[in-house]
């Protein structure tokens, strides 16, 4: 009868089969983190979206109930009773603005971004903002046109916005690696430019913007004009 010899013939692992194993294990941990890297990322960026949607539209409804959109927060020190609220009008377009998100009730920054708790900190996520003075200084009627020149292009340069659409509005997440990019690092009081597109390996900033044609409609449709 054939028996199984467990005594002198019984042996560990050696080293060498260990730093296999634990490659190996290596390999299937990285397989399975990576797929969950990229769904926690593509959770953020809808949920960036989604937020940039309601600013949209919180941005609308403070016009409907003002008359005009609100001026951007420019105050840095969280310890300041205005922080996070519109400054002005008229409002201090002669430097980079940041949503007034206090004045709207909304979040400070975007998923990627975190408060800030003394003035010398980054605002590393924070929604970036700038409104066309016309539609953010006075009362907006169905003569007042933009004055801003605010003009959105795609990665190749190429104009999003027109002559027609006229935006009046811009507020963009500067996304995950929490700095603006492309023609978003730029500020100019005159003659904005911004950048809107698809995500690329040197661009992942959100960017959403109001034109004139859908704020004049949603105010006439509610009997503003």
């Amino acid at each position: 009868m054939y028996t199984l010899n467990m005594g002198a013939g019984k042996r560990g692992f050696t080293l060498v089969e260990m730093a296999i194993v634990l490659v190996v294990f290596g390999l299937i941990a990285s397989l399975l983190i990576t797929p969950l890297a990229m769904r926690a990322e593509a959770s953020r960026r809808h949920a960036a979206e989604d937020t940039l949607n309601d600013i949209t539209e919180a941005l609308i409804g403070f016009a409907l109930v003002h008359g005009r959109l609100p001026c951007p927060s420019v105050e840095a020190n969280p310890a300041s009773p205005s922080y996070g609220l519109e400054q002005g009008p008229p409002c201090p377009l002669s430097v980079p603005g940041y949503l007034p998100w206090r004045t709207l009730g909304l979040p400070a920054h975007d998923p990627w971004g975190n408060p800030r708790l003394s003035a010398s900190q980054p605002w590393a996520g924070h929604w970036r903002y700038r409104p066309d003075k016309n539609f953010a200084e006075g009362t907006i009627s169905l003569s007042t046109l933009p004055s801003g020149h605010i003009q959105i292009k795609d990665h190749d340069g190429s104009l999003v916005s027109t002559v027609d659409s006229r935006v009046v509005a811009v507020v963009f997440s500067t996304g995950p690696n929490r700095q603006a990019d492309g023609l978003n690092t730029t500020y100019s009081p005159t003659s904005p430019q911004f950048e809107a597109g698809e995500p690329t390996p040197a661009f992942d900033d959100l960017l959403r913007w109001i034109s004139h044609p859908l704020l004049i409609a949603r105010l006439a449709r509610v009997g503003h004009l």
